[in-house]
């Protein structure tokens, strides 16, 4: 129904019938009102009525002498008497006709805009013709037909036709103007599609440009210019004022100098009070900030020039002195357990090779005195991979590991890796999951710093991942990079976030019963640095992902 109540079809008939309509319903009202207000209604049907009628016409000048000459012919007696005979039936087409015009129009509003199989408010091509233009061509147009129409002459035929040709034309325009308004109406924001708007936009957006390059340029002075500046406007100001008011004593000069006296020191008056109430705002902020109140911060949406730059300044202030004091909290907190986790992995292994040497000094069997051995070298290896880690993760973190960076395929690299460690996943009942694309991922890395990374990665999920669940090992391509990632489960609740994981000496395992030193992941992060990569961990519960993303070639 409703694709068939505003079809085009609907739409072009409608027009139609109200173009008729208009005409017909004008012509009868019009001969109503005519005859009504010369009053023909009331006089007797004679001759002596049509000389009446065309004394009348003449007194308004209502008639041209071509016309007049064709009313009182045979021709225009007769209409006349036409429409003296039918004056009562007039009245009631005229209202019948305003009836069905007023419906048809109410439907065509209705339907602007829009279109039977579509939603919502469809404009078309001539909808977006900017609209003053569109009502300025129609005014255009119809003043040319009123024109027209009057200055047309010749046979009474030809008069009567253009006249009704021109009424029929100013009324489709009238109707277009109208029905291209409406639906722009519906459509939101009609009057930004006029050339007006558009001209007026224009003009504030230069304005806005010539201000804010101005603002720029008062900005880029120094405050004591721009503070000199602000009070020779002031003075001048001022000083306009007085001679507008000296020069206008005896007239209206005087209360428009006087006027402008007041603006302008009421002008600066608020500068002055609102610029004291600023300072005093960042007076107060600064005070709080040297008592140690760290976390105050200045609002200024509100203020001006340097008191906002000052204020930003000032919350700036406090975010680095909160970030730094957290810091050093968190720099000490971390020393303090270096400190304690160096001194446990290396007092264990020495506290069991000095107690074993012990025992072998004193009376001992040889099978005893071999496995007192087996112990002193199991402890002894501890401590030297302890050293050498200590050593490496030192020159990792300061760069003075050499490094050859060449194409490295990496999926030849982690296959690598996962076959050495397959019978250790095996002990530690995991099952490895290993995802790579079709297409080799060749990166610019050193083969042994990265090989270095994974062992360290696999020797940790090996250590501490859950037994019976996967290790997945990913590569993939993303963002021109190569993105190597390795997740697990956790065996050992993770109570400590990944930034504070990947520290030296910080392990998943905090009872530390497992051997392990805890520079792996440190040592990892050092050596993809030194690469031109990333390192990244990501801690959600007990999943633990571990993330290298190294430039593709």
């Amino acid at each position: 129904m409703k694709k068939l109540t505003y079809s085009f079809p609907m739409k072009a008939l409608a027009v139609f019938l109200l173009t008729l309509d208009g005409l017909f319903t004008g012509l009868f009202g019009a001969a109503a009102v005519l005859a009504y207000d010369a009053s023909f209604y009331n006089v007797p049907d004679s001759i002596g009525t049509y000389a009446q009628a065309m004394k009348y016409l003449l007194d308004r000048s209502w008639l041209s002498e071509y016309r007049y000459d064709y009313l009182t012919s045979g021709g225009g007696r007769g209409l006349y008497e036409f429409v003296f005979h039918n004056r009562y039936g007039a009245i009631a087409l005229a209202a019948v006709g305003l009836v069905l015009f007023l419906a048809l129009f109410i439907y065509l509003m209705a339907a602007a805009g829009r279109r039977g199989d579509r939603e919502g408010v469809v404009l078309s091509a001539m909808d977006k013709i900017p609209f003053d233009v569109t009502l300025a061509a129609g005014i255009t147009a119809v003043a040319l037909l009123v024109m027209i129409m009057s200055e047309t002459g010749g046979s009474s035929a030809f008069v009567l036709g253009v006249v009704i040709t021109g009424i029929v034309l100013i009324m489709l325009i009238a109707l277009y103007v109208l029905y291209t308004f409406s639906a722009r109406v519906k459509a939101g924001g009609w009057w930004r599609n006029t050339v007006l708007f558009m001209l007026l936009r224009l003009a504030w957006r230069c304005l806005q440009a010539v201000g804010r390059f101005l603002l720029r340029l008062f900005r880029a002075l120094w405050m004591e210019w721009r503070v000199a500046l602000g009070f020779a406007g002031y003075l001048l100001g001022d000083f306009v004022g007085f001679l507008i008011f000296l020069d206008g004593m005896d007239g209206y000069g005087e209360f428009f100098g006087f006027a402008l006296l007041c603006a302008v020191n009421l002008a600066a008056l608020a500068v002055l009070v609102l610029g004291a109430h600023q300072f005093a705002v960042l007076k107060k902020a600064g005070e709080k900030l040297a008592a140690g109140e760290l976390e105050t911060k200045v609002d200024t949406k509100k203020m001006y020039f340097d008191y906002r730059r000052h204020g930003e300044n000032l919350n700036s202030i406090g975010d680095g002195m909160s970030a730094a004091v957290d810091q050093r909290m968190r720099s000490e907190r971390l020393k303090t357990e270096l400190i304690t986790n160096v001194s446990h992995d290396i007092k264990t292994p020495l506290t069991s090779i000095v107690n074993y040497v012990d025992l072998l000094r004193k009376p001992h069997s040889e099978e005893e005195e071999r496995q007192y051995l087996d112990v002193l070298a199991r402890q002894s290896d501890r401590l030297r991979r302890l050293t050498l880690d200590l050593v490496e993760a030192s020159k990792a973190s300061t760069g003075n590991l050499p490094t050859d960076l060449v194409p490295t395929n990496t999926a030849e690299l982690v296959n690598q890796a996962v076959a050495e460690y397959a019978d250790r996943f095996a002990q530690g009942q995991l099952e490895s999951v290993v995802t790579m694309p079709d297409k080799p991922v060749t990166v610019l890395a050193d083969g042994r710093h990265l090989w270095r990374v994974l062992d360290n990665l696999l020797g940790n999920t090996v250590k501490y991942a859950q037994p019976g669940t996967r290790v997945y090992i990913d590569v993939k391509r993303l963002d021109g990079q190569a993105v190597l990632s390795v997740k697990n489960i956790s065996r050992d609740r993770l109570n400590v976030s990944s930034e504070e994981l990947i520290e030296r000496f910080v392990r998943g395992d905090q009872s530390r019963h497992t051997e392990g030193s805890g520079l792996g992941l440190s040592i990892a992060r050092s050596l993809t640095e030194l690469m031109g990569g990333d390192f990244s961990l990501t801690v959600d519960g007990d999943l633990f992902k571990a993330e290298i993303r190294l430039k593709l070639l």
